[in-house]
């Protein structure tokens, strides 16, 4: 080609070659969109199956959390209520400790305040005591003490005074008998009352203290209350009221020197005057009414009188409590009816003191 020529030629052979290139280019872009096409579909299928499964264990776990979420707070309630009962029980245990030990220092206090004054009335009790119990185990007796038994083996008690000899005497008043040789032997006897008896009998089938029963009304009457008049009325019934409570307290005086009293503590009558007859008397022992701290000054007598019907009242509380356990009821009836006799005597104005 020359120079001058090649210039159409050439532009046509290029314009061959640009219209090859532009189909090429038209069936690559063709299959670059088919290939498109074919692949597009599956990317997306991939993403939404894994997004579903990823939501799908999402939504497990978060069920899962929930269940254990639960879990937890019901543990925690539990935990809690735990934790209160537990407080609760810890401090009813406390209460109930402190309680103890103070109802056991009260029972102590209570008890050591019960064993100084038992100990104080050992010594005025165990004579008493002792009295009450040749009482009820010996048979009656005289209330003077001076006649003779049924069965004295022969012996003539003592008899105060200048007695003559039998001898003398006979020689001198001639043949006339000894006037005490033809008086005849008494002896002492008893027969039931029947009536009193009954009632007595009624009463230990259902024992009470109740005044107001047929039997005990008529002990009150006939005994109980002549032996506990005195001048001072107001403290004589106090001292009946303190006899039936098992409060009264009888200490001895003693000569030694009396010891200090409390403030507080009121002294009634003195050792050479009675507070219940109000008379000029030795008074041997001194009586008070349960924690009262006041004492009452009593003579010999009126002691006599106030025990003499505590005796009486022990042993029928003794009855009333099952500690009698005789079977025989017209024995105990006869007991009964020897500390009634104790305080018939009292009332009329024997009475036995100590030297």
């Amino acid at each position: 080609l020359r120079p001058g020529r090649a210039g159409p030629i050439f532009s046509l052979w290029v314009g061959c070659m640009s219209c090859t290139e532009c189909e090429d280019a038209e069936e690559c872009s063709a299959l670059s969109d088919s290939l498109s096409r074919l692949r597009s579909p599956s990317v997306m299928e991939v993403r939404e199956k894994g997004s579903e499964k990823l939501k799908e264990e999402l939504a497990k776990a978060q069920r899962e959390l929930l269940l254990k979420d639960e879990e937890c707070e019901r543990l925690s309630k539990v935990r809690d209520q735990l934790g209160q009962e537990l407080e609760e029980l810890t401090a009813s245990l406390f209460q109930e400790a402190h309680k103890m030990v103070r109802e056991a220092n009260v029972k102590q206090a209570n008890a050591e305040k019960q064993l100084k004054e038992a100990l104080g009335k050992i010594d005025v009790l165990q004579a008493e005591v002792q009295a009450l119990k040749t009482l009820v185990l010996s048979s009656p007796t005289s209330p003077l003490g001076d006649l003779p038994s049924a069965g004295a083996g022969g012996k003539t008690p003592f008899r105060k005074g200048h007695s003559r000899n039998k001898s003398t005497s006979s020689a001198i008043m001639g043949t006339q008998p000894d006037p005490s040789a033809t008086q005849p032997i008494v002896r002492e006897c008893r027969e039931v009352d029947s009536q009193l008896f009954s009632d007595f009998k009624a009463w230990k089938e259902e024992p009470t203290l109740d005044r107001g029963c047929c039997f005990l009304e008529r002990v009150y009457r006939e005994d109980i209350y002549p032996c506990l008049t005195f001048s001072k009325s107001e403290l004589g019934s106090a001292i009946l009221e303190a006899v039936e409570q098992n409060t009264l307290s009888v200490e001895p005086v003693g000569f030694q020197p009396l010891p200090v009293v409390k403030a507080s503590a009121v002294e009634c009558g003195g050792p050479k005057k009675c507070a219940l007859s109000g008379q000029t008397k030795t008074c041997k022992h001194r009586i008070k009414f349960g924690d009262s701290s006041n004492y009452y000054y009593v003579s010999p007598y009126c002691r006599y009188r106030i025990t003499a019907v505590c005796n009486f009242f022990t042993y029928i509380r003794y009855i009333h409590q099952g500690l009698v356990k005789q079977q025989d009821a017209e024995q105990i009836f006869w007991e009964v009816m020897q500390l009634r006799r104790e305080m018939s005597f009292a009332k009329l104005g024997y009475y036995k003191d100590q030297l």
